[in-house]
């Protein structure tokens, strides 16, 4: 303690190594490092399926994220991306995958089809992913569908996805909504946001 009754400070240096010395710390450090492991060769392998039919399209990846990552377009791919989104039952991290490499404005074609699987999303990676497809496809003609979505509350966080195609879209009508939501408990922090972007 020091004259004042506060504890002295630790630099970061010195806590490091206290922590590179401490076996228990150690350990607990490896069982994590383990379980993460596997947790990424479960995926792997529940995703094996998809990646199989993206191949047998031309598309070579390892995984469905290599899609979400790259700035190459893939036409061929989103049919086979919807249909194993469409038949589910791979685990949520998967089917997150499955949506955000939907999110890609060709996929408006599929929109009823992608609107269907987030209105009856069956887990949260579900829920996400075909949000966040739907907000990247979106074009004027999906509008109306954009404003529906903010009152579906089953539809929770994911929802905050379609402010900003509702701002980009919606002309001086779109602007107001988000406006308006300014104050709303679950879309006013992200409403807020977009708008002070938008005046700089």
């Amino acid at each position: 303690m020091t004259p004042g009754g506060t504890r002295p400070g630790i630099r970061a240096t010195d806590l490091m190594a206290d922590l590179q010395n401490d076996p228990e710390y150690q350990r607990k450090m490896a069982v994590a490092e383990t379980g993460r492991q596997e947790l990424a060769r479960q995926l792997r392998e529940a995703e094996q399926p998809v990646v199989m039919d993206l191949r047998e399209v031309g598309i070579q990846v390892d995984s469905v994220w290599d899609l979400v990552n790259t700035s190459e377009s893939y036409p061929t791919a989103l049919p086979v991306l919807l249909a194993h989104l469409e038949r589910g039952g791979y685990p949520e991290r998967v089917m997150e995958s499955l949506g955000r490499a939907l999110a890609v404005k060709p996929s408006v074609v599929f929109w009823e089809r992608i609107k269907a699987r987030w209105l009856a999303a069956r887990d949260p990676g579900e829920e996400d992913g075909t949000a966040v497809a739907l907000a990247a496809c979106a074009t004027k003609a999906q509008f109306e569908d954009l404003l529906d979505f903010l009152s579906i509350d089953v539809r929770g966080q994911s929802r905050i996805y379609f402010i900003r195609p509702i701002l980009k879209l919606g002309g001086d009508g779109g602007r107001d909504v988000v406006e308006g939501l300014r104050a709303d408990p679950v879309f006013g922090k992200e409403a807020t946001a977009l708008l002070k972007r938008r005046r700089k």
